[in-house]
């Protein structure tokens, strides 16, 4: 799939209704905060993670395989089986060099759960390199049971005096809970 030509699989209707948080099939829960971010809990470690400002929603991967254009090998760039499917995803994630960023239909980074909300198109997570995108996938704005969190934040390191960003590829989403 590229930016040059890029389809719209998912059209989406924003929800009237606030996300409150989300759980994902191996225990994660995702808090919606009042500022825009996300904060994460992993039960399993009894740990709280610092804010996210982005998430998205990686579609599983019969949900790409159907929708994939005829001109992306999906098993060839992304496996047979949504087992091979995470693994290549969480190592394009995960990879010493890996880049991975939230982008509109035009190529350009979004960085906030706000910039991505205000989006009227579809919405794209890019697998690559600082020098070059390998591939990129549509995402969901909004949480879906199956789908995958991804979730990220650029931040300023005042020890090291560089920009750095986290990233991470979470579990699928078992349960989205709405505010009252």
């Amino acid at each position: 799939m590229s930016l040059e030509n890029p389809q719209t699989h998912w059209p989406e209707k924003q929800k009237d209704q606030k996300i409150d948080s989300i759980k994902t099939s191996r225990g994660s829960n995702y808090f919606y905060l009042p500022d825009g971010t996300t904060k994460r809990y992993k039960t399993a470690e009894q740990k709280e993670y610092e804010p996210q400002s982005a998430i998205v929603f990686v579609p599983d991967y019969q949900t790409i395989k159907k929708s994939a254009p005829s001109s992306f090998n999906v098993n060839l760039i992304l496996g047979e089986n949504e087992t091979q499917y995470i693994q290549t995803l969480l190592e394009r994630v995960q990879h010493k060099g890996s880049r991975n960023y939230i982008v509109n239909i035009d190529g350009k980074k979004i960085e906030s759960n706000e910039a991505i909300q205000q989006e009227e198109g579809q919405i794209f997570l890019t697998f690559g390199t600082k020098d070059k995108i390998d591939f990129y996938l549509p995402v969901s704005k909004v949480p879906k049971i199956g789908y995958y969190t991804f979730d990220t934040k650029k931040y300023y390191d005042a020890k090291e005096g560089v920009w750095k960003r986290e990233r991470h590829l979470g579990n699928s989403v078992l349960e989205i809970k709405y505010r009252r």
